[in-house]
């Protein structure tokens, strides 16, 4: 697949979306960072440790994931703005 972007899988539509935005987000700020010049920081182990930690406690809100909370939100957004999508 090369030259074709990133491709990411997911148990559901929602997953897959939210693995994306999440992917995408990370890697643009990798980019600014690099765009700087300067020596990247590493996050402490710790911290990483600590932040994997609440976000696995976090997966779960009103008996749902978060990733379909997420998708949910989006889908509204867009129903608001191009409702002829749905067509």
């Amino acid at each position: 697949m090369g030259n074709h972007g990133v491709l990411v899988v997911g148990e559901t539509v929602a997953k897959a979306y939210d693995r994306l935005y999440y992917l995408e987000h990370a890697c643009q700020a990798q980019l600014y960072a690099m765009w700087t010049g300067r020596a990247l920081k590493h996050v402490p182990a710790a911290i990483v440790e600590r932040t994997q930690h609440e976000y696995a406690a976090s997966l779960a809100y009103q008996g749902k994931p978060a990733c379909e909370h997420h998708f949910a939100t989006l889908k509204r957004l867009l129903d608001r703005r191009e409702p002829d999508y749905a067509d």
